[in-house]
């Protein structure tokens, strides 16, 4: 194979494989607000299989599945088909209307009502994200269910794929609700030109930006959990990805007097750094009243018991981040405890610009959103790696 065709579809898999993260983290959001509790859809990427090796993707031929499919109309065109074993149909359907485990025994209207939404939810999320990306605009079709074999579910989609393209995309994704996990498979088979269009945007610019973007909301997501186990009820982190930008844009001085809190944190083992996270104390004092449960405006300085919240906060936040770091780049780190800073911006900042300056003149930022109860509140989150590591994330970005 020709240097250049190969490099071109590693790049091709590599911006996949950020799409389909991130379409499994969007789906993940919408299922759980429609489950009214966390669900974690996870997807490690879509695999760009010949159309004569789709049909035993799922499984064995002679198996029954259960598949909701949808038409793909506007700029993006193709088909797509979420295929559940049986098995795995009947015990999401259990989930789905808070049945115990093994009680839907057949495929009748209401399960198939219920593979339909779930397929609507899901197939969606994919086709959306993938129509994002390549920045052209895609319109499903209400979804249809079939319950038969393997082979009479799919092949019928391959035979028409076949005069419209030769590969077609399989994502094998995890669904996990309450401790109990099934998985299912995710088949778009794109016309011709959407693939064509594809190929011509996966650019090494594009691929940057969505790797960055998936890596910001992988840690918000595991972040959003972890802060909604810790408090009860329901958290939501949000942000639109890391940017890179340089040492000197680290802050705004006419921002320097604006009273801040900071936490910081030291990384160890194989990810080297240091992360930063930075709000206004307003912001610090209304994040203490969420976490204690106290009416808005009751912190008005922060005393131990503030500070050991924020800490904690911090904790959850910073490491969700940077394990997400650790896992884009395959890599271990083990972020210490926080130390929490209480002063203005202009000196915080200046000790970490000339900390960082010995090492390295780029960092990493995200703006992140809090939202609980209605309340929302804004903060950001600075990855500063030390070379070395910035070595290893420029190698994972190209």
């Amino acid at each position: 194979m020709p240097v250049a065709l190969e490099s071109k579809q590693a790049e091709i898999a590599d911006a996949l494989r950020t799409v389909a993260i991130n379409s499994a983290y969007n789906a993940s959001r919408a299922l759980s607000k429609w489950f009214k509790r966390g669900v974690r859809l996870t997807s490690d990427g879509f695999a760009t299989m010949p159309i004569a090796d789709v049909a035993g993707c799922a499984g064995s031929p002679d198996a029954a599945v259960v598949a909701a499919h949808l038409r793909l109309e506007g700029d993006l065109t193709g088909d797509v088909l979420l295929v559940f074993p049986e098995m795995a149909a009947l015990r999401l359907v259990d989930l789905m209307i808070g049945a115990s485990e093994g009680t839907s025994k057949a495929i009748g209207e209401l399960e198939a009502s219920c593979i339909q939404e779930t397929g609507n939810i899901v197939g969606s999320s994919f086709t959306n994200c993938i129509a994002n990306w390549l920045r052209i605009g895609c319109i499903p079709a209400a979804p249809t269910v079939v319950h038969d074999l393997a082979c009479a579910v799919i092949e019928p989609l391959l035979i028409g794929q076949a005069t419209n393209g030769d590969e077609a995309l399989v994502s094998t994704t995890e669904f996990e609700l309450d401790g109990r996990q099934m998985e299912w498979y995710f088949l778009f088979l794109p016309s011709a030109e959407s693939m064509k269009i594809m190929r011509s945007r996966s650019s090494e610019e594009e691929l940057r930006k969505n790797a960055l973007h998936t890596i910001a909301i992988n840690g918000a997501f595991d972040a959003s959990r972890a802060m909604s186990k810790w408090l009860h009820r329901g958290v939501k982190l949000t942000t639109e990805g890391f940017e890179r930008i340089p040492l000197s844009r680290i802050y705004d001085p006419d921002r320097a007097s604006d009273s801040v809190v900071a936490l910081h944190l030291e990384l160890s083992s194989q990810l080297h750094g240091h992360s930063l996270m930075v709000m206004s104390r307003t912001t610090a004092s209304e994040l203490v009243d969420i976490l204690m449960h106290q009416p808005p405006g009751t912190t008005c300085t922060l005393d131990e018991m503030g500070r050991s919240c924020l800490q904690e906060t911090g904790n959850i936040i910073s490491s969700s981040f940077i394990n997400s770091w650790a896992k884009w780049l395959e890599i271990s780190s083990e972020p210490q405890p926080p130390q929490i800073y209480e002063d203005m911006l202009g000196p915080i900042m200046q000790s970490v610009i000339v900390e960082q300056a010995q090492v390295s003149d780029e960092v990493f930022l995200a703006r992140t959103s809090f939202t609980v109860d209605g309340r929302w509140l804004d903060w950001e989150f600075y990855l500063l790696p030390t070379p070395s590591s910035l070595r290893l994330i420029e190698m994972s970005l190209s």
